[in-house]
Parts: structure tokens; C-alpha cells; sequence
């Protein structure tokens, strides 16, 4: 693919490989080696029949010296904001999952953020199908910005706001598909939208997550588990991934895998991942532009998330998306990719196809930070906001890059 560049002349980095190497590929191809590959689900809604494997995990997992025909069950551990370079830079605090043997790394979904990279992983398809594009996007049926990830909106059904069949619809008819999860999240609307169906296991510590994963795995029937781990994205997000707190919930997930892989016998297979990287941002680097007229006069909405500006503008023709790019690139440039979203649609940022309905929910103007920097519209975020230090959302690699550890049983 040829090299893409922002308004001011700066390459962005490669576009994920959906249908190649991406979290989004990662649970359908996985769902395929259940019960030695021997299923027949519902065919994918975008891909159709017969192509459900699209991440050649056989492969992979026969490359690593296993066999991908025996096993009976599959677990996917998605452990929120551990990105492959926090995994190798800190390795020493996890050695058994530094010595796991390793299958990838994948690609986050565009934006780098849990609302999309986890429906991305619950659908099997980009944010350019799927329409969960971002921590905030545009609700264009009012014209508001909806908050995706905690702040769903009542009128808001995520069933019909994402309406195509998930990976746990199309595969529970097949064999037992459950959540291992928090119960503060079920029933949510990122939840309902992405990564409904199944049954869902509440389990409220890291201990009893464990335990009823393993439960659940070890059963006669023929499983696919989908098991959540959010500590170490809430410590990151609190007090940055180079804090003791954040190396303790890396230490406390290298324990609790061990036990889970220790205690499951051979024929169920562990995978790991994660759903984006996070980098710290100084306190000195958050900005709050709500008062920039400069910046704002062209622009109507502003949503995303601090690393990744979506812009909705006033005035979207040509010339009115030109001059809004040029005030930000003067104003950011330096430090953050301006970009026209016309252009990321069509090098593949959000898929290879982007629906008219997620084209009217994704800003005209992104704004991706390139260095340690963070930008804040304070009109609608809390001041606590501003305390974030673990961030991500962006196209950097520390964001985008995550890993995939095969971690044996028996």
C-alpha cells in the first residue's frame, strides 16, 4: 500500500490489517479450532460462508509445536491495555507470559480505544462495519455526542445501533459460549452491542475469574470462553504504566494466567490478548483547547477521545474542511497527525468498507497524537479528566500493537 500523509506532510503509520492481523480477526478464527474444528456456526454477516478463520490461527498454533486438531475448548484471555511494547519492556515482572510462546503481535482497531477495538474482537469486523468507531462519536439522530464505552444513552438501543449477529450469536448454537467477566458489565450498552450472547459469568476478583474459566473449560462439552481482565488498564489509566501499582497488576495477571494454563488439561487451548497499548502523558501535556477560537470557529462537535480528536464541522465543504486543517495542523502539527477522514477511509483505517452510518458518526477532521500530548475539550469532559495519566486512542505503535500468546495447558 502506498505511504498515506496527513494534512502537513507527515506519514502516518501503516493501516491495520484487518482480515490479516487484527483483534478483530482474533475470536472467530479462534472459535474455529473448538471441538478439533469439527462446528458448522451461522456464516459471518459480511464475510459469508466458509471463511471464518481469516487469522490462519491453525497455522500459527501448529508453528508454535502444537497441534491446533486437538483440542475441545478455547479460552481468549482479553487483558484491557496491555500492549505488546508495555509486555517486552516489563517482561521481567511477568516471565511466564514473556516466556509464553508468542503468535503475534495483532493490530488494535482505529481508534486504539476498548469501544471499538472490543466490538472489532466481538464482531469480527472493523469500526468501519460495526460503527462503534471511538470512545465518543456523534449520535447523528440528535446530532449529540454519545459516550460508547460507560455513558450509553437510554434511547439508545445498542441492538439496533449495532445490529449485525456477534461471534457468541453466530457460534452458541454449536457449543457452550460464555463471558467471564464483572458484573457491572453485563447488560451495558457496549456489552449489548458487540459482545452479546452466550452466557454471561459474573466474577468479581481475579481469583474467582480463574476459577470459573477453568470450570467452565474443563467441562465434557465443547467450550468457547471470552474471559475479561480490566485491572491493569483502571491502574494504567490511574497512575501510568510505569507505576508500582501497574507492575503489580502485571505481576498479579503473569500469577493468575500460570494458575489458570496449570490447571486445565491438554486439549483446551489459552489464548491472550489485548484490545490496545497505553502510553503515559505528562501532566504538562494535556491541553485544553474548549477556548481556542482559532480551533473551534468551524467546529459544530468535538469527540473521541484526548489522544484521538474527532472534529465535526460546521462547514464540511471543501474549503471549510481545508481551512479547519490548517488551523490545527499550525496549531498541533508538530506533535499530532491532522488528518482529513476521507482520506483514512480510504486507505483502510477503519476497514475496508466504512457504512454511511458509521461515515455519519466519525469526525470530518481527526486529530491522532503523534508524541506524549493529550488534547481536551474541558465543555465536556469532568476535571478529572485532566488527572488521566495512562492514555491511548492513537496510531502509534505503543498504542496500536498488541500481543497474542499461545499459553499451554497440561
Amino acid at each position: 500500500m502506498s505511504e498515506v500523509f496527513d494534512y502537513a506532510g507527515h506519514p502516518l503509520p501503516a493501516a491495520p490489517g484487518y482480515g490479516k492481523n487484527n483483534v478483530a480477526d482474533l475470536f472467530e478464527s479462534a472459535a474455529t479450532l473448538v471441538a478439533q474444528g469439527s462446528l458448522t456456526p451461522e456464516p459471518h454477516p459480511v464475510w459469508g460462508p466458509g471463511r471464518h478463520d481469516r487469522l490462519e490461527i491453525a497455522q500459527l498454533v501448529r508453528a508454535a509445536g502444537h497441534d491446533p486438531a486437538t483440542y475441545r475448548s478455547v479460552c481468549v484471555v482479553m487483558v484491557d491495555g496491555l500492549g505488546e511494547e508495555l509486555l517486552r519492556r516489563y517482561g521481567s515482572y511477568a516471565p511466564y507470559l514473556k516466556n509464553a510462546p508468542s503468535l503475534g503481535p495483532l493490530h488494535s482497531a482505529v481508534p486504539s480505544t476498548t469501544a471499538a477495538s472490543l466490538t472489532s474482537f466481538g464482531t469480527a469486523m472493523a469500526p468501519g462495519t460495526h460503527g462503534v468507531a471511538g470512545y465518543e462519536v456523534r449520535n447523528p439522530e440528535n446530532n449529540t455526542v454519545m459516550n460508547q464505552l460507560s455513558g450509553w444513552p437510554a434511547d439508545v438501543d445498542p441492538r439496533q445501533w449495532q445490529p449485525r449477529r456477534t461471534v457468541f450469536e453466530r457460534w452458541e448454537g454449536q457449543c457452550d459460549v460464555a463471558t467471564v467477566s464483572l458484573s457491572k458489565y453485563q447488560g451495558t450498552g457496549l456489552s449489548e452491542a458487540g459482545l452479546r450472547g452466550g452466557r454471561f459469568i459474573h466474577a468479581q476478583s481475579p481469583a474467582a475469574r480463574v476459577t470459573l474459566a477453568a470450570s467452565i473449560l474443563s467441562a465434557r462439552k465443547p467450550s468457547l470462553v471470552y474471559l475479561y481482565w480490566g485491572e491493569i488498564d483502571q491502574a494504567g489509566h490511574r497512575y501510568g504504566v510505569d507505576s508500582q501499582r501497574w507492575l503489580e497488576q502485571l505481576e498479579e495477571l503473569n500469577m493468575a494466567m500460570k494458575r489458570l494454563a496449570d490447571r486445565l488439561p491438554p486439549h483446551v487451548l489459552i489464548l491472550l490478548t489485548a484490545d490496545h497499548g497505553m502510553v503515559d502523558i505528562p501532566r504538562e501535556n494535556r491541553f485544553d483547547y474548549s477556548n481556542d477560537e482559532t480551533l473551534l470557529g468551524n467546529v459544530e462537535l468535538t469527540a473521541g477521545e484526548p489522544r484521538m480528536v474527532q472534529l465535526y464541522l460546521k462547514d464540511s465543504s471543501a474549503a471549510g474542511k481545508r481551512a479547519t486543517l490548517e488551523a490545527w495542523s499550525q496549531a498541533w502539527g508538530d506533535r499530532a497527525w491532522v488528518i482529513d477522514s476521507e482520506d483514512l477511509y480510504e486507505y483502510g483505517y477503519f476497514g475496508s468498507t466504512v457504512t454511511d452510518e458509521a461515515r455519519c458518526r466519525i469526525g470530518d477532521v481527526i486529530v491522532a497524537c503523534r508524541e506524549d500530548i493529550a488534547l481536551y475539550d474541558m465543555r465536556h469532559f469532568k476535571p478529572h479528566a485532566m488527572n488521566m495519566v495512562g492514555q491511548h486512542g492513537s496510531l502509534t505503535s505503543a498504542e496500536t500493537t498488541v500481543p497474542l500468546l499461545l499459553l499451554p495447558t497440561g
